[in-house]
């Protein structure tokens, strides 16, 4: 008992310094602001960061999902609590959080937690409704709006937005406290093997990009000296940037739910074999669907990453004595993060997209941690914008 309260205090202590770390940045990076704006944001920023420290730790949840069960009421006050803190932000700033369609974000901030609880969805094994459940928190999510902007701080940039942030918590909350899933890892922590991971597989990605970039004649090395303080600078802002307000967020609902989910789904069933084959016809036919509509000269590049993709998961799977589905369920969700960026109008861009999902899904499954996934993510982003790729 000792030792748990002992890994508790830990992890709130972590979650606290990590927070103040990251206000002291958003404090340099936003200087320019005035004092009341930042006065106002500041408690906001505060308490929504040192929650996304917390509360997907091992040892919070632990100590909180005791609490839960003393009483089912009990287990709507954080996500009610997450939408006063929303609410509570967009207000002071003097916006209505009830106009239109946004009025419905309550519901939509609740449905996670009262539907595990409607459906008594509490434990394994994982079912194909936990996956409806992830699309359909993340669908609606990239098209919600309060008809204003709720950036931290509220009228710079830099640091996600509040609405973003308080989905991710309540994701995280529905997810691990409710419905138990294991493995979400959203939480910090640090360790070598995992650093070193995810450091190799950013470097294995880059080196791979500057190889296809010299070929392909696509990369660009000039433009920017970056030896100099200001590019170390803009480069910083720019690297946060992605990290909390891009990464994080695809990270937790592709691979610390998705991919996560899918590979139990696969394990459980005992028949990866057949997730492979069709996994690889949906993705194949997909591709080339994305190819004829979007490029037709190079509709041949997503299906060869398709290919590319696919066939060492399958021969990754058959050496596997004990656990089969993981890499089955890479491959399938790093096809289908690189097939969403159908929108960018290059298919070598989804195909680059494909392959940088690979990396950030082994890294997820290696070290179990969004965090570290999130890292490699914002790290490839970030190199995107040191060589222009």
């Amino acid at each position: 008992m000792k030792e748990t309260s002992t890994s508790y205090n830990r992890a709130l202590l972590t979650g606290a310094g990590l927070t103040l770390l990251l206000f002291a940045l958003f404090l340099i990076t936003n200087w320019k602001l005035s004092a009341q704006e930042l006065f106002m944001d500041s408690p906001f920023f505060l308490a929504i960061y040192f929650l996304i420290f917390t509360v997907g730790h091992p040892a919070i949840m632990a100590h909180w999902q005791e609490r839960l069960k003393e009483g089912t009421e009990k287990v709507l006050v954080f996500p009610i609590l997450l939408i006063v803190l929303l609410y509570a932000y967009l207000i002071i700033h003097g916006h209505t959080p009830f106009q239109g369609s946004a009025g419905l974000f309550i519901f939509y901030l609740l449905f996670p937690t009262v539907g595990f609880l409607a459906f008594k969805k509490t434990s394994l094994p994982v079912v194909w409704s936990d996956i409806i459940f992830v699309l359909l928190i993340v669908i609606p999510a990239t098209s919600i709006s309060f008809g204003t902007g709720t950036s931290l701080p509220f009228n710079g940039s830099g640091f996600s937005n509040a609405m973003r942030l308080v989905i991710m918590l309540s994701a995280v909350y529905s997810f691990g406290y409710i419905r138990n899933l294991s493995d979400v890892g959203f939480f910090p922590n640090f360790r070598w093997q995992s650093l070193l991971t995810a450091l190799g597989a950013w470097l294995s990605f880059v080196l791979l990009i500057v190889v296809l970039g010299y070929f392909g004649n696509f990369l660009n090395f000039s433009g920017n000296d970056v030896f100099t303080s200001k590019f170390a600078y803009e480069w910083v802002k720019d690297f946060v940037r992605i990290f909390v307000g891009t990464a994080l967020f695809e990270e937790l609902f592709l691979r610390g739910l998705l991919q996560n989910i899918l590979a139990k789904k696969i394990t459980q069933s005992g028949k990866w074999p057949v997730y492979w084959k069709w996994g690889f016809i949906i993705f194949f036919l997909l591709s080339f669907v994305t190819g004829y509509f979007v490029q037709l000269k190079m509709a041949w590049f997503p299906m060869l990453i398709t290919v590319l993709i696919f066939i060492p998961a399958y021969f990754i799977e058959k050496k596997q004595v004990t656990l089969h589905g993981p890499y089955t369920s890479l491959a399938i969700t790093s096809l289908f993060f690189g097939l969403v960026h159908f929108h960018s109008g290059s298919l070598l861009f989804v195909g680059l997209a494909s392959i940088a999902g690979w990396a950030y899904g082994y890294t997820y499954m290696k070290t179990k941690s969004v965090f570290y996934a999130a890292l490699v993510h914002a790290l490839v982003n970030s190199s995107e914008f040191l060589f222009h790729i």
